[in-house]
């Protein structure tokens, strides 16, 4: 192929090309200079190093009749580009890879190159339609920006791993910065992102599924991020299921699962919450804003590491501080224990966490949630509920962390408005049918026999969280 080597001026216009990249195509159409700027072959490896200064007046370096570009700033594709099995791409310095076109990404290796651990930044996408499609591939230190502003093309990440990401291409791992639908993130690992593993930004409508993916240690910074941190805007279902998120257990603001409509106009799609398994968090799953969450089947535990409990430590929480617009909830089979409050209520929040009345006033819905050592305070109160709301809530047919499941023993782990006159009611009769309630990390006896977060034999189609040998085992 013929090299291309040609100054350029970055007010010239440049338009997206049919143009498919390489590696191999990129190291010969942009070899490296003397001074490392360009692709260098190092290792096997391809490496990107942008330059370091442009003579005065040029604004960008400009090759293959412009459709790639290298500034200070952007190692710019104007077209797609496939990364294939066994390839690895290392970004220098503070590299960043914008690509207007398509991302293909197969079983390969993207990182930083030694020296650039804490500066390299990744991949950019903003192309309108664009899609980019990761598969299998590992990365190491980087991440990817990505947000086409249509209804056309969509993200998909599926079975890959991320390390260490160091949030200087954005604060996620997966950071969706504009418009774009029909997303997907599937079993996939982060293991200690800075701060997110996959987020949105606040005014950004985005319809994506995140499912049966692993989030270990999030947030080292300790700065308020949790682990997956979407945006709830615009007319989309966001589906959050099957995920893990193990927290460092240690004092942190570093949250589980965070949705958030900060922006005022209620989103019209549905928020699933769906089977998560959230652990050693300052705080399990929340909703903050206006939105309808439906949050069911899932396992928040031990999310109790906050200076202050003034400031979090929820199993699960809805806050919607507004008098124009409302959050609704519906909870179900969730298991909520050792947070330093069960489930919290703020704001303008409908909430249905249980409602099993013959007259169908809103959605039957038989309960389920079972509350388990949740508290805080010296001396310590036990908090399964707090409804710091002055709606009327309905919580029936769960299960209660006290020994006698009747009115006069739950409400002592309730706080509603017969502690203050200015909150709600919380109805939790009739309550689920008394029984044991066991601790998840009980030891069952070291036999095979599957047991669910009750202590109950369970066959072998349960699906959820089990007891098993001994061991916390979900089971999916």
């Amino acid at each position: 192929m013929k090299k291309i080597f040609t100054l350029c001026f970055m007010a010239v216009a440049l338009m997206a090309s049919a143009n498919t990249y390489t590696l191999s195509q990129l190291a010969e159409l942009v070899p490296a200079l003397e001074d490392g700027t360009g692709v260098a072959v190092v290792d096997g490896a391809y490496v990107i190093q942008l330059p370091a200064s442009l003579p005065d007046g040029v604004s960008g370096l400009g090759y293959d009749d412009n459709n790639i570009v290298l500034t200070k700033t952007y190692f710019t594709i104007n077209g797609d580009l496939i990364i294939s099995e066994g390839e690895t791409l290392l970004f220098a310095g503070s590299a960043t890879m914008e690509i207007n076109g398509n991302l293909t990404i197969t079983n390969a290796t993207i990182g930083a190159a030694e020296g650039s651990e804490g500066t390299a930044k990744g991949f950019r996408m903003y192309m309108e339609g664009a899609s980019a499609t990761i598969t299998g591939s590992t990365f190491n230190y980087v991440g990817i920006n990505y947000g086409n502003g249509t209804e056309e093309g969509c993200l998909t990440a599926t079975g890959c791993t991320f390390n260490n990401h160091n949030t200087k291409g954005g604060n996620a791992v997966i950071n969706f910065t504009s418009l774009s639908k029909g997303n997907l993130v599937q079993d996939c690992v982060f293991e200690n992102p800075t701060l997110s593993a996959v987020a949105s930004g606040a005014n950004v409508a985005c319809g994506i599924t995140i499912k049966d993916n692993v989030i270990n240690k999030p947030n080292a910074s300790a700065r308020l991020y949790p682990g997956i941190n979407m945006s709830a805007t615009g007319p989309y279902d966001i589906v959050i299921d099957g995920n893990e998120v193990h927290g460092a257990a240690a004092e942190t603001r570093s949250g589980g699962i965070a949705l958030a409509c900060l922006l005022g106009n209620p989103p019209t799609g549905t928020l699933y919450v769906t089977n998560n398994f959230v652990e050693n968090c300052s705080y399990g799953i929340t909703l903050t804003g206006p939105g309808n969450v439906r949050m069911i089947g899932n396992t928040v535990l031990n999310n109790k590491y906050i200076a202050n409990p003034n400031n979090g430590g929820s199993g699960l929480n809805i806050t919607c501080n507004s008098a124009n617009v409302i959050a609704k909830a519906y909870m179900q089979d969730n298991h909520i224990e050792g947070n330093v409050w069960g489930v919290t209520v703020i704001g303008n929040v409908d909430i249905n966490a249980g409602y099993v009345e013959e007259a169908r006033e809103m959605e039957y819905n038989p309960g389920g949630n079972v509350f388990k050592d949740n508290g805080n305070g010296d001396p310590y109160v036990k908090y399964d509920w707090y409804n710091n709301t002055a709606n009327t809530t309905y919580a029936q047919g769960n299960t209660w962390n006290v020994e006698v499941q009747d009115f006069e023993h739950i409400a002592e782990v309730v706080v509603d408005n017969a502690d203050d006159s200015t909150l709600g009611q919380v109805i939790y009769m009739p309550a689920a049918a008394q029984t044991a309630i066991s601790n998840i990390n009980v030891d069952m006896g070291g036999n095979s026999q599957r047991y669910n977060i009750l202590g109950q034999p369970v066959d072998s189609n349960y699906r959820g969280i089990v007891i098993e040998n001994g061991k916390k085992v979900l089971v999916k």
